[in-house]
């Protein structure tokens, strides 16, 4: 339905399937109620207007390539109760400046921002344990990765960072900066991890 521009969803809704707006590349609004608890695989794959939408707090996983190639998409609230991000869920995002992944979420999936290139920076909260084989590859413009667990998340696979942004810097707990710089995977951006006061917010020489 590639003119299909606004919708309206009813308030009783409880969920939104696999690939039900796949492709509704003028679609530039939507608000999904608040009784919405799941959204499926591949639901706003393609709707390149898309600039906007709102995440129902009883959503607690992000489904793979659910967001995926919404270059439009400048803004999005994710719910406290979410989990986890699936594979590829904003890959090609071109537009999306800022996202904040609230504190409960424990996994990003592979790709989850593959070339989300006007991302600028990015806070991975404590709960994170797993980050997804290429999570942040391309993002040109990707300058500040705060990671805050005190425990290294475990990185899947390789080139988390690979092409981001000149002089891209990872900040982590400055109580873990060692344990940062020796685990596997986040050994390779040794040179490009610091230590950083997150209560006082302000990076320990």
């Amino acid at each position: 339905c590639s003119s299909l521009t606004s919708i309206v969803l009813p308030d009783g809704l409880t969920s939104i399937g696999e690939y039900a707006f796949d492709g509704c590349s003028s679609l530039a609004s939507i608000n999904i109620p608040e009784g919405v608890t799941s959204i499926g695989k591949y639901a706003f794959y393609g709707c390149s207007s898309l600039a906007s939408i709102n995440i129902p707090e009883g959503v607690t996983q992000l489904e793979s390539l659910v967001f995926r190639g919404c270059s439009s998409l400048t803004s999005i609230v994710l719910p406290d109760g979410l989990t986890s991000i699936g594979e590829s869920a904003f890959y090609g995002c071109s537009s999306l400046a800022s996202i904040n992944i609230p504190e409960g979420v424990t996994s990003i999936g592979d790709r989850c921002f593959y070339n989300c290139s006007s991302l600028t920076s990015i806070v991975l909260p404590q709960t994170i344990a797993n980050i997804g084989d290429n999570a942040f590859c391309s993002c040109d413009d990707l300058l500040s990765v705060y990671v805050r667990p005190i425990l290294p998340p475990t990185l899947m696979d390789n080139d988390h960072f690979k092409w981001n942004a000149y002089g891209r810097i990872i900040y982590v707990p400055y109580e873990s900066l060692e344990a940062y710089k020796t685990a596997e995977g986040w050994s390779e951006y040794a040179d490009a991890i610091v230590g950083y006061d997150f209560e006082n917010d302000k990076v320990v020489e």
